[in-house]
């Protein structure tokens, strides 16, 4: 169906997403299959820049009449500098992955990762409130999606091989409900959930926590497609059945950033054409 009050010329809202690297995103794909339920025309781009055209092109991307741009690796933090306004989950996270202009033309920041994450866990019926979740990894993924997590009522441990970096994040976190804990291998506690938030399979990582499990521990790794398979297939292999990617958090976390931009919700849809 067509937006409402919507513009029906032939120009194209311009959006797009900004990273480096930026060649293997599916987000214009995914936006143009968004856009298509409510006929909006969409021009969607990658855009692969420097730290040191960072600003000038994002200044200018909207001086030029652009709607809102994605923000992902290695620029997630970066950007907020140049926003003049950014949500408080965006705040705690020191993350952001979504730019748009206010009602005074000014540039903002939200993260829609750990929206993203919820919705997707949400379809795969695992609830999350009360939960024990362990979160293995310490870097800009976690931090992403901490603070939808504790806002939803998990309980967080947090696993990484570099300690200072966890108690860095309890520190970030420390002014909302604070449940974090670092995880310890003795005594082992059993974890509800456990989410692997690293850029690669590690099985030194990994094998201690298979004592951490129980039959009906929910496996996510945040990484999706063939870049999960391994982590995935190393918890299949070891007795786990419930196991996911993240794949469904690409296309929700999507869906939140296109709302922010056009102002609707589209449904989900995994057919890439």
């Amino acid at each position: 169906m067509p937006l409402p009050n919507h513009d029906t010329t032939d120009n194209p809202i311009r959006c797009g997403v900004i990273g480096n690297p930026i060649k293997h995103s599916q987000s214009p794909i995914i936006h143009q299959n968004f856009a298509k339920q409510f006929e909006l025309k969409l021009d969607y781009q990658k855009y692969l820049l420097t730290q040191e055209k960072l600003r000038s092109f994002i200044e200018d991307f909207f001086e030029q009449g652009g709607r809102g741009l994605n923000v992902t690796l290695p620029f997630k933090k970066e950007v907020i500098a140049i926003c003049k306004n950014i949500s408080k989950e965006s705040k705690f996270c020191q993350s952001v992955n979504t730019l748009y202009l206010n009602e005074k033309n000014k540039i903002c920041g939200d993260t829609t990762d750990g929206k993203g994450l919820l919705e997707d866990l949400k379809s795969k019926l695992f609830e999350i409130k009360d939960k024990q979740i362990l979160i293995v990894g310490a870097g800009g993924a976690t931090t992403s999606i901490l603070y939808a997590l504790l806002q939803a009522g998990a309980i967080i441990t947090l696993h990484n091989r570099t300690q200072s970096k966890i108690e860095n994040i309890q520190k970030n976190f420390s002014d909302m409900n604070n449940n974090i804990n670092i995880y310890s291998e003795h005594p082992p506690q059993v974890f509800d959930g456990i989410i692997t938030a690293t850029s690669q399979f590690n099985s030194e990582l990994l094998k201690p926590l298979l004592q951490n499990t129980h039959a009906n521990t929910f496996i996510y790794d945040l990484n999706y497609k063939e870049r999960a398979d391994e982590t995935l297939s190393f918890f299949k292999d070891n007795g786990i059945k419930r196991c996911s990617d993240g794949y469904g958090m690409l296309f929700a976390q999507a869906a939140k950033s296109f709302e922010i931009w056009h102002g609707v919700l589209p449904k989900m849809t995994y057919d890439l054409k």
